[in-house]
């Protein structure tokens, strides 16, 4: 038993002695830190570890004491900057977080009540004076660290920015002027840009959600706004999340309906899970709401074509186009039909063997490759670089051609060679 209680006599005594040692670790930090000439680093070397002491740890004054030493740290460098002179970029970073992350310790304990229950706080005031003026820095300390590809450094040090209107010591209308800062929506770009470098996509669709919520709200420019949008896409691709991105698809169609990529990607999500008849339900619902614009039919026209109903099909393509003249994608798919039609009846003509009646059936194959063509030729003129539209018209063109050379229209026969021709050298010009 004796033993026992002198051994933790012994323990009892080296924690005090360890408790009084890291308060002289603070008191030596002040004093080189408020010296003639003052010793910032090895102040920074006398206060870190009074920072994890089960003493000091706990009082206010070395936390701040901390915060101040690390405030200096940085603002040496930052002096050394604006003169000119080789700055450490690293050690202006990482002195300023720091500095932020002990002035919020230190007014937590600076505020806690004392023994009879009052709260006599010390060091607010200069608290909120370094932590205001620091703040600007915090975007140079982002940029440092995204410029030397530590996002996860960057992230934080752009949160630290964009969590200052909720720190506890300013007044109501600091609060309001903070929170209504311009730079925030920039910061929030950034946190989502360096979360995506880093493969973060679950934080990255945080900040990008919160951007296409603003962006909207402030009636930012549609390229803007589409630009988040595909951020959002993106990154819900790379965690492979279908649910999410069949709903960003039709989202996209009526956001963005200038846009057939939407469209195009919600058809094939469909497709992808054979689940058409929920893709037409979809697609009559919204038509039933009163979202009978062009890209509507025009999806319902596909979704059509891949069941097999090319009739009601063609239906669809052309209330697109009734509703939209200018909709190449409607216009396409349309002459797309046609010409495949074209091409499978020639395939029947060329079969037949009676050269009377194939003669008979080759003169009505003029009205088969014109039926296309007015639909193709407008979207290629909507989307003269779709390669789909060209190689579509140098067929019919081709086509056109050999029907009126053999009928000795040559007129017509030379003008469609010459447009073939334009086409075939597009083509391979793609």
């Amino acid at each position: 038993m004796k033993k026992i209680i002198l051994v933790l006599a012994a323990a009892m005594v080296m924690t005090c002695g360890d408790a009084f040692a890291q308060k002289k670790n603070v008191a030596r930090a002040k004093a080189k830190l408020n010296a003639e000439v003052p010793d910032y680093k090895g102040a920074r070397e006398a206060i870190e570890p009074a920072l994890s002491d089960s003493v000091t740890k706990n009082l206010a004054d070395t936390w701040f004491t901390a915060g101040k030493i690390y405030y200096k740290l940085f603002d040496e460098e930052q002096r050394k900057s604006w003169m000119g002179q080789s700055a450490d970029e690293n050690l202006m970073a990482t002195a300023l977080m720091k500095c932020y992350d002990c002035m919020e310790i230190a007014d937590s304990l600076d505020q806690a009540p004392n023994a009879k229950g009052k709260v006599r706080p010390k060091f607010r005031k200069q608290i909120v004076e370094i932590v205001d003026v620091i703040k600007p820095g915090l975007i140079n300390a982002g940029g440092f660290y995204f410029k030397n590809q530590q996002y996860e450094n960057a992230i934080a040090a752009f949160e630290y920015y964009l969590d200052y209107p909720n720190l506890p010591f300013w007044e109501e209308e600091k609060r309001q002027a903070l929170a209504t800062d311009s730079m925030i929506p920039t910061m929030q770009y950034y946190c989502g840009a360096c979360a995506s470098q880093s493969n973060n996509s679950e934080l990255a669709l945080k900040y990008f959600d919160i951007l296409d919520k603003t962006y909207q709200a402030e009636n930012r420019p549609v390229k803007e706004q589409e630009e988040m949008f595909q951020f959002m896409i993106y990154e819900y691709g790379r965690l492979k999340d279908s649910v999410a991105l069949l709903d960003m698809y039709k989202i996209g169609v009526q956001r963005f309906p200038f846009n057939t990529f939407y469209a195009r990607s919600l058809v094939n999500e469909y497709l992808s899970k054979n689940d058409l008849n929920s893709a037409l339900d979809w697609i009559d619902l919204a038509i039933n709401q009163g979202d009978s614009t062009a890209i509507f039919f025009n999806l319902k026209a596909q979704i059509l074509e891949h069941k097999g109903d090319v009739k009601a099909a063609e239906q669809f393509y052309l209330k697109a186009i009734e509703k939209d003249p200018e909709f190449a994608d409607a216009m396409g798919s349309l002459g797309r039909i046609y010409y495949n039609e074209a091409v499978e009846e020639l395939d029947r003509v060329n079969a037949i063997k009676n050269d009377r009646e194939y003669r008979a059936a080759k003169a009505k194959m003029e009205t088969f490759f014109l039926k296309p063509l007015p639909y193709m030729e407008k979207a290629h003129q909507v989307s003269p670089q779709e390669r789909d539209y060209i190689v579509a018209l140098r067929g019919i063109y081709y086509n056109l051609q050999n029907i009126y050379y053999g009928a000795k229209k040559t007129a017509l026969s030379k003008e469609y060679e010459a447009k073939y021709k334009e086409m075939d050298a597009k083509m391979k010009s793609l």
